[in-house]
């Protein structure tokens, strides 16, 4: 942490209604020298949305082998497990190896993580990340939260539907914290793959 480029202090009061939290908690988290705010907000946008008790950041941007957040119980094993962008493909099975009765959640952020996930699955014969949930959170939430950025800010959010209703020191956002259906999207980067496989091959035999 002694390599953080700032801290941040987020004061949090979260009504969840989907999952029948209601809550206020603060957390204070570094920024890595090298991480963009956009970022920063996707792990704060992520760590409420999937908030319960007991959970924090790993040391994750330090530390190669942990997540961006989990949850670990007084034996020290893992309860919830959570990624923000595209983890690495020998971590992510490892972790679901090491802790199969945890929870594991993805957050995306932008559509060329969605992509390189697919391109991580090529030559997957079954869906072995089913068990896995994703969801993308848009970026221009997160380019609306840039400007306000501060070092203590107040929260003030509202999830109903996995509709996100955040009221950021007295400016007010919507967006839609959306799940993905990450098979789905890998058989369609296929088809489309193929079909632009197949124009090539046309384009080229009427040459």
């Amino acid at each position: 942490m002694s390599f953080a480029a700032a801290f941040y202090n987020f004061t949090v009061d979260l009504s969840h209604n989907d999952r029948d939290i209601f809550t206020r908690f603060r957390v204070k988290t570094p920024l890595h020298p090298n991480e963009s705010l956009e970022h920063l907000y996707a792990r704060m946008i992520a760590y409420v949305h999937c908030y319960r008790e007991g959970q924090g950041f790993s040391q994750g941007l330090f530390e190669p082998k942990e997540p961006t957040i989990w949850q670990k119980d007084i034996l020290g094993d893992t309860l919830l497990w959570v990624q923000i962008g595209t983890p690495d493909k020998k971590k992510l099975e490892t972790t679901l190896r090491a802790h199969p009765i945890a929870e594991h959640r993805i957050y995306f952020y932008t559509s060329e993580q969605i992509a390189q996930f697919c391109h991580m699955l090529r030559g997957s014969k079954t869906n072995w990340v089913k068990d896995i949930q994703f969801y993308l959170i848009p970026g221009d939430l997160l380019e609306a939260l840039v400007p306000l950025e501060r070092s203590s800010p107040l929260w003030n959010v509202t999830i109903v539907d996995d509709e996100l209703y955040l009221t950021c020191d007295g400016h007010e956002l919507q967006s839609r914290i959306s799940s993905v259906d990450i098979w789905a999207a890998y058989q369609e980067s296929l088809l489309l793959d193929q079909h632009s496989s197949n124009d090539d091959a046309l384009g080229a035999a009427s040459r």
